[in-house]
């Protein structure tokens, strides 16, 4: 079942993130990379909730017997911030469910026939985002020890 993240399940939803991220990712970060997110994901939780009150940020996890196996973030509407599934739930096209989720949520809110999303994707996740439909939209960028692809898509 996929739903919003809510304040009571942010700490559960970050710490699957920290561990999928240090299970797939880190090692692909030099180690200011990888203080860098962890740095991030410690700002997440602290500021999070006032982001998800206030619309800045949206969270939704797919929850499997009341367990968060699964998240997706945005920001700015529609730019996806981070998208983690769990290790034991990986190739069970949870992504693309929590990626439908997001899409039908601003289709809904959207009046234009299309829109564009972004996403900064890890070297880890760039084949997913592709199988999405993302492209690259320039070759591979490091800021601040985090490696990442820039890539969009047109949502129609």
């Amino acid at each position: 079942m996929i739903r919003k993240i809510e304040q009571k399940d942010l700490k559960e939803a970050v710490n699957l993130v920290n561990t999928v991220f240090n299970e797939f990712v880190a090692g692909g970060y030099s180690l200011e990379g990888q203080k860098t997110f962890r740095d991030y994901l410690e700002f997440k939780l602290e500021e999070l909730s006032q982001d998800l009150n206030n619309g800045h940020k949206k969270m939704w996890g797919f929850y499997e017997n009341e367990k968060i196996v699964g998240v997706i973030g945005t920001r700015d509407r529609f730019h996806i911030s981070l998208m983690f599934v769990a290790k034991d739930h990986q190739k069970r096209k949870i992504a693309t469910k929590l990626f439908t989720t997001v899409v039908n949520s601003l289709k809904e809110k959207e009046n234009s026939e299309s829109f564009e999303m972004t996403v900064n994707s890890s070297p880890y996740a760039v084949k997913i985002y592709e199988h999405l439909g993302f492209k690259a939209t320039d070759n591979e960028q490091i800021n601040n020890g985090i490696r990442f692809t820039p890539m969009k898509m047109i949502v129609k």
